[in-house]
């Protein structure tokens, strides 16, 4: 087995590679280049009922276990940073939405734009403001994927007529 190498950036700028010893390699982060988006590795240990369980909710989703295990890690690391917001399936894919309601994020959005107002937007749900609020921290802080579930839905769904 060959020995793995590091690459260090001297002051310079300048990149280099240097064996490094086995013994001192104690974690391993990989980061891909997928379509334009860097991603990185995470991984975990769960016990065999639990896996058994992700792989059938992998094949039911007609997807690999790896990327449902990472749409797993994305959409709970993000309801726990913005609380009050979940995720379901919708014509476009994956969208968050406000939990409790049926309202998407970007439905939410949308209003906002055209009222300007908190509250407006509150009342036009009959909301509190706060939940308006929730909604828009996760889309200020996530703002291409709420332009692809809006671009996604509206392309998804013929106008009535």
């Amino acid at each position: 087995m060959s020995q793995p190498w590091v690459k260090r950036q001297s002051s310079i700028g300048q990149t280099a590679s240097s064996p490094v010893s086995p013994s001192l390699l104690d974690f391993v982060h990989n980061v891909h280049k997928i379509d334009a988006m860097s991603t990185a590795y995470v991984s975990g240990r769960v016990p065999p009922r639990y896996e058994r369980l992700v792989v059938k909710q992998a094949r039911a989703a007609k997807t690999s276990k790896s990327d449902l295990v990472a749409r797993y890690v994305i959409e709970k690391s993000l309801e726990n940073e913005f609380p009050g917001i979940s995720f379901r399936d919708s014509l476009s894919g994956r969208e968050a939405y406000l939990t409790g309601h049926r309202v998407a994020v970007w439905e939410i959005l949308d209003v906002y734009s055209e009222t300007r107002s908190v509250e407006k937007t509150g009342e036009h749900f009959r909301w509190p403001s706060v939940l308006v609020k929730r909604a828009l921290a996760y889309a200020k802080a996530i703002p291409e994927e709420i332009r692809r579930c809006r671009e996604g839905e509206r392309h998804a769904v013929p106008a009535a007529g």
